[in-house]
Order: structure tokens, then C-alpha cells, then sequence
């Protein structure tokens, strides 16, 4: 026996201290709920945890992504809705103007309601935003570049590659024009009528101040501008028409603002001698002349194109469809289409996984009505089916945004289960599992306690060396 060292109270010592460790690390686990609370616990399942933290985190900002992409979608359809609507309303106001009990004024005033609709189509199409961003005025779709300034793409198809695309404008459209120069005889009793609109009666006498002022009204309602002028010999010596006030005018100049072959000019005036004093044939005809397109560099060889008055559009296989608007002669032009431009919105914990969202612009010029004129029969009728064509358009645009907000909705559920099943899996190695960590608390705890009842009774057993140093 020896009292120097206890060797059994420093065995149930060790013991002891073990087992309070291992009950520390009991109570921790019991209490913060997790089973990993440093590297040392688990160095490996610390290492998969944080990084399955990393993904659920992305994940569930992703599908907060996905939800305000939706609501982005759902704006600019909202405000397509209206736009659509004010399309319907503008069609049935054509309608309503081709029924030939109308007389001009009620036309007239049917045009007013249509240019105040066509103004409100511009302006939604310029303010509608999502949180300042706007949406409807072409800057979520791809981003192109002309290099002629009188040149400009206003839409492209979803099939369209980005790339550089020439063609060559060889001649720009033109409107249809007539100049007349005044004759000698004074004004005459007669009627004149420009485009089939308001019927002008001149009387005996009446004062060509007043003739050209009843001709200005009707021209307008027609979509047709007349403009006195006289003529002037310019610098390399060639007579040109210039314009001036009436009362120095030589002629007048009709022109209209519409332009190419769908733009036409009939001025009809009964009396011979109105006619000439006003510089005019009885029967007056003229017609615009359209854009000439020889497509180059890009397009492939099974590419059309279509012109009309001021839009060119070019079509080919597989939905490829460019629309451009051409305001002057050009000659070579190359258009370059970006990618850049569109909304990509993160629907993925990490790189690359996003989607593409694209809306064009939609405005007066893009669904080509801004030149519409119900002031005529034939006007009217013609804006029947341009408008028919206007609606069928925005229909396909708020049916492509349909798509993409049933994809989101389709990409948030994914993200969701995904999400939680992650998150189950974290929790096998993270968590802590209160039932079996109880018992092991347990365990520990009557361990402990026995420890401190063996390591006393140890402390003990030296002071039986008393009983043989006292005999």
C-alpha cells in the first residue's frame, strides 16, 4: 500500500473528467440544437454542411428571384392589357367610320378619339417601369445599333442571332406629292374634294386666301398637308418649290403623310376653269413610292422582305422576323444586334442559371398605326385591318409573357423542393438528435455520478495505512 500516489483516485480521476467532457459536449449539442458547433466536432460533415448552407441560401434567394421576375411580367402585361384594350376600341371606332351614314364632321371627331387613344398607347409605352425600370419602351429587349442615323430596327424576333446585318436602302419612301401653279383667271364657282374627304364649295369671287384656307382643313382631315410655295432658281441654277405665305405663293404644294405606295393623292375638281385657276387637272392622281431593299451581308437566302411605306420587314424560316424604320435614303446599312439588352434573372444557387427574358417595345410604331385616318371611307377601312393586325400582335407579346410567367412559376416550385430537400439532408448532419442525445446525457450524467462516488471512495483507502501504523 502506498500513500505517496493514489493511483486508483487518479484512475477514477481520469474517468471522471472524460465523462464530464463528453456530458459538456451533451449539454451543448442539447442546448444550441446543433450536432456539429465547432470543426473539431465533425471536420468532414463541417466542411458538407456549409456548404449545403451556401446552396439552400441561394436557392431561396432564387426563388425570391423567380417571384419578382414574375411580378416584372405581370406589370408589363397589365399594362399590354390596357393597351389591347384601347386597340379594340380604336377597331371598332374604324368600324363605326366606315358606315356611310357618317358625315365628316362625325368622322372628324371619331379621329379625334382615336389620336387621343394612339397618344396614350406612346405615353404607357414610355412610363411603364418596375421599380424605374422600364419595361414596354424596347430597353428589356436586345440592344442594336445602326450606323445610319435614318435607319432604325424597332423589333426582332426571339430567333434573330446576334450579329452584324446590311442591306442597302437605295431609295427612301416618298410620299405622295402634287404641285400646281396658278393660273391667271380669278376663282371660280366649283367643288373640290381631296381623298374622298370633306367636299370644299368655292363660290364666285371668294378670295384665294379663303379657297386655300377650306383646302388646308380638308388636306388635314385627309392626312394631307398643303403648303403654298413659289419658285426659286437655286444655286447650280435648277428652279425648285419654296416654301412661303400665300399671298406671295405661286402654286401649292400637296403632299401626304403617309408614305409609299399605300399613300395616295387624288384631288378631284368639277369646274374647268376653279381648276385652272388653282393650277389643277379635273382629276388629280398620285401615289407614294416605297423603300427599295437589297439585303447583303447576314440574312440568309431564303429571307423576303416587305415594305410598307416607311417599315421594311424582312421575314425567313424558324420565326425570323426584323423590322425596321426607314426615314431617308441610305445606301449600305449594317445593323448590329447585341446580345446585351434583355432582363436574365438568377433562378440558380450559382452560375449561369438564369433565363432570359425579352419584351419589345410596343408603341404607335412598332404595331404600325401611328399614321392611321378614319376622315375617309377608304381610310377607315384600311384601319379595320390595321388594327386587327396591331391587336393580333400585342396578343402574341402578352401570350410570350404568359410563357415566361408560367416557367417562373414552374422554376419556384422546383426551387422549393429542391430547397427542402437540401435542408433535410443538412439536418441529418447538422442537427442534433434530441432523443438520442438525451439518452447519452443521461448515461453520462449516472456515469458522472458514479466517477464522484468511486473517485471519494478512493480518497479514501489510503487512511487504511492508520490501521497498521496504529497496531
Amino acid at each position: 500500500m502506498r500513500i505517496n500516489h493514489n493511483i486508483s483516485a487518479l484512475n477514477a480521476c481520469n474517468i471522471l473528467g472524460k465523462t464530464n467532457k463528453r456530458l459538456d459536449a451533451s449539454l451543448e449539442r442539447l442546448s444550441s440544437g446543433y450536432r456539429i458547433n465547432r470543426a473539431a466536432d465533425d471536420a468532414a460533415g463541417l466542411a458538407i454542411s456549409e456548404k449545403m448552407k451556401t446552396q439552400i441560401a441561394g436557392l431561396e434567394q432564387a426563388s425570391r428571384n423567380a417571384s419578382d421576375g414574375i411580378s416584372v411580367i405581370q406589370t408589363a402585361e397589365g399594362a399590354l392589357v390596357e393597351v389591347e384594350t384601347m386597340l379594340q376600341r380604336m377597331r371598332e371606332l374604324s368600324v363605326q367610320a366606315s358606315n356611310g351614314v357618317n358625315t365628316d364632321e362625325d368622322r372628324a371627331a371619331l379621329q379625334d378619339e382615336i389620336d387621343q387613344l394612339k397618344d396614350e398607347i406612346n405615353r404607357v409605352s414610355t412610363t411603364t417601369e418596375f421599380n424605374t425600370k422600364k419595361l414596354l419602351n424596347g430597353t428589356v429587349d436586345r440592344r442594336s445599333y445602326s450606323d445610319h442615323a435614318n435607319v432604325e430596327l424597332i423589333s426582332l424576333s426571339d430567333s434573330v442571332n446576334s450579329g452584324d446585318y446590311t442591306m442597302k436602302i437605295g431609295e427612301a419612301p416618298q410620299s405622295a406629292e402634287i404641285y400646281t401653279t396658278f393660273g391667271t383667271s380669278g376663282i371660280t364657282a366649283g367643288k373640290i374634294s381631296i381623298n374622298g374627304g370633306t367636299e370644299i364649295e368655292v363660290t364666285d369671287g371668294q378670295t384665294l386666301e379663303s379657297v386655300y384656307s377650306a383646302i388646308r382643313t380638308a388636306g388635314e382631315a385627309a392626312n394631307v398637308q398643303v403648303i403654298p410655295v413659289k419658285k426659286e432658281v437655286n444655286a447650280e441654277g435648277k428652279t425648285e418649290y419654296v416654301e412661303t405665305t400665300i399671298d406671295k405663293a405661286e402654286g401649292l404644294h400637296f403632299v401626304t403623310d403617309d408614305r409609299g405606295t399605300d399613300a395616295k393623292l387624288e384631288i378631284y375638281c368639277e369646274d374647268a376653269a376653279l381648276a385652272d385657276a388653282l393650277g389643277l387637272e379635273t382629276k388629280n392622281i398620285a401615289t407614294g413610292v416605297n423603300s427599295t431593299v437589297k439585303l447583303l451581308d447576314g440574312f440568309n437566302s431564303t429571307a423576303t422582305v416587305s415594305v410598307n411605306g416607311e417599315y421594311v420587314t424582312i421575314k425567313d424560316l424558324d420565326d425570323f422576323e426584323m423590322k425596321f424604320k426607314v426615314m431617308s435614303a441610305a445606301g449600305e446599312v449594317t445593323v448590329s444586334v447585341l446580345d446585351a439588352g434583355p432582363m436574365h434573372l438568377q433562378i440558380g444557387a450559382n452560375e449561369g442559371q438564369d433565363i432570359e427574358v425579352r419584351i419589345p417595345r410596343v408603341d404607335t410604331d412598332t404595331l404600325e398605326i401611328s399614321d392611321i385616318n378614319v376622315c375617309t371611307q377608304e381610310g377607315a377601312q384600311h384601319a379595320i385591318t390595321c388594327f386587327e393586325t396591331a391587336i393580333n400582335q400585342v396578343s402574341s407579346i402578352r401570350a410570350k409573357l404568359g410563357a415566361y410567367q408560367n416557367r417562373l412559376e414552374h422554376a419556384i416550385n422546383s426551387l422549393d423542393v429542391a430547397t427542402e430537400n437540401l435542408t433535410e439532408s443538412l439536418s441529418r448532419i447538422a442537427d442534433t438528435d434530441m432523443a438520442k442525445e438525451m439518452a447519452q446525457m443521461t448515461q453520462q450524467q449516472v456515469l458522472s455520478q458514479a466517477g464522484t462516488s468511486m473517485l471519494a471512495q478512493a480518497n479514501e483507502r489510503p487512511q487504511n495505512v492508520l490501521q497498521l501504523l496504529q497496531s
